[in-house]
């Protein structure tokens, strides 16, 4: 593919673009809604493409990127001024039609889940989704927001017991049937 680069940068960017999976996740946890996060997706490219000639070696070019994804996410978190909760499409995993029932109670786990997300903390919440979502390692995660590594497992093991604290309250304020 030529991208009109040297060809060290074009090799680089190319491998970049293997992880576009991995960038929408992240974005879909910052955004919340499938639409923004392609278009997030899309802009952290074209950031990093016009940004290349600033990568100093191809060793860091994914903590680089995901960097250039997180600051994307961020300023798009910044310019919504209200909440909005993750889209509640889904697809299903298998391929026999879904009970209403199942659908109805699996639309409302997603939800909830969503939703203790979306109330965590910004710190808690970024790490979260570059864990969770990304799927970036411990590693990766400190190298993204310049902290060490430790605070990264301190701080993804608080998101994660927020998460379930909020989920197992949530599970007891349903009314009984």
């Amino acid at each position: 593919m030529a991208l009109g680069l040297p060809p060290e940068k074009e090799k680089v960017f190319e491998e970049m673009l293997s992880w576009s999976e991995n960038i929408f996740l992240i974005c879909l946890g910052f955004s919340k809604d499938p639409q923004d996060a392609e278009d997030l997706t899309q802009e952290a490219y074209l950031k990093a493409y016009q940004k290349i000639g600033s990568l100093r070696s191809a060793a860091s070019a994914r903590e680089w990127l995901f960097r250039i994804v997180r600051n994307t996410c961020l300023d798009h978190r910044k310019k919504r001024s209200r909440l909005h909760l993750f889209s509640l499409q889904s697809i299903p995993d298998s391929a026999e039609p879904e009970a209403p029932e199942s659908k109805i109670l699996r639309g409302g786990q997603i939800r909830l889940l969503k939703r203790a997300v979306s109330d965590l903390p910004n710190k808690l919440k970024e790490i979260f989704v570059l864990r969770e979502y990304g799927h970036l390692s411990y590693q990766e995660i400190a190298a993204v927001l310049g902290i060490p590594q430790g605070t990264v497992m301190s701080r993804l093991n608080r998101a994660r017991q927020a998460v379930a604290i909020r989920l197992r309250e949530a599970d007891h304020e349903k009314p009984c049937q």
